[in-house]
């Protein structure tokens, strides 16, 4: 099966954010883990967010976390 990078990047932070269910996870820093553009994961997490997968927190110790429980998420 062939996926679109941008479903893989789509899916990374989700797996990310499951693995870190209970903090707010900074953008950046799951970007440098799966040596992604941070510009590319930035419209990847735009439409998590308008999908209602994933929680945005602005503000200096902001950023992503998910909205329901890793187990409730299916794809």
């Amino acid at each position: 099966m062939r996926i679109t990078q941008y479903t893989d990047y789509g899916l990374r932070t989700l797996i990310y954010l499951g693995a870190h269910p209970n903090d707010i996870v900074p953008m950046p820093q799951i970007a440098e883990h799966y040596a992604i553009s941070p510009n590319h994961l930035m419209k990847v997490t735009q439409q998590l967010t308008k999908l209602g997968y994933v929680e945005s927190v602005r503000g200096r110790n902001g950023g992503l976390r998910l909205t329901r429980a890793p187990k409730e998420i299916n794809i």
